[in-house]
């Protein structure tokens, strides 16, 4: 069964620890040959069109779905632009991977190859992607991903929250955006929150 559930309680109780790592992003202009591009924390923004509903399963094997609009506030094109995304709790519990596929726009499905990083952005142990490829995003255009998040059996009964680390091959290293997204729930109706269910 999948139902969709608010978490306000625990997103606010985070978001302390998720302001901070925000305050991290970089800031530096780059140019290229023919534009110049404001290469700035925040010269893209993320957002989802669902609110603050947290996608969530009450068993294993049950995809989940959210929509990810990534939006260039810049006058000129991004190019090269990607993300990593990363997941996880915060009880730091690892669990299996979950089985994450994603794509851009209605383009075709991809596997989302993940890796264990116990300091994913300096503090939090977190599964990571690899950087995943968005294109061209058009001056103050945006472009839509979408992500699926499958639990399997033995998952950690917890939310799962969820991150979008945004770049661009054009700005080296500078972060353009680091978006907490509502997460995904792993919430059996039996088992321990914090244990495999």
């Amino acid at each position: 069964m999948n139902t969709a559930v608010r978490h306000g309680a625990v997103l606010a109780a985070t978001a302390g620890i998720l302001s901070t790592l925000a305050a991290h992003g970089a800031v530096a202009v780059t140019k290229d040959a023919a534009t110049e591009y404001n290469c700035r924390y925040g010269a893209v923004s993320v957002s989802d069109p669902a609110g603050s509903v947290v996608p969530t399963a009450q068993k294993p094997g049950v995809p989940l779905h959210a929509k990810l609009r990534l939006h260039n506030t810049e006058n000129t094109a991004l190019t090269k632009a990607s993300y990593v995304f990363a997941i996880g709790n915060l009880m730091r519990n690892r669990g299996p991977a979950p089985h994450v596929h994603w794509r851009v726009g209605k383009g075709a499905w991809h596997s989302m190859t993940l890796h264990w990083n116990s300091k994913t952005n300096g503090s939090l142990p977190l599964w990571n992607s690899p950087s995943l490829a968005v294109g061209t995003i058009p001056s103050r255009g945006t472009v839509t991903t979408e992500i699926s998040v499958t639990f399997p059996k033995k998952s950690i009964k917890a939310v799962n929250y969820d991150f979008l680390d945004v770049h661009s091959g054009a700005c080296g290293t500078t972060r353009l955006d680091w978006y907490t997204g509502n997460g995904f729930s792993y919430w059996p109706r039996n088992g321990t929150p914090g244990k495999p269910a």
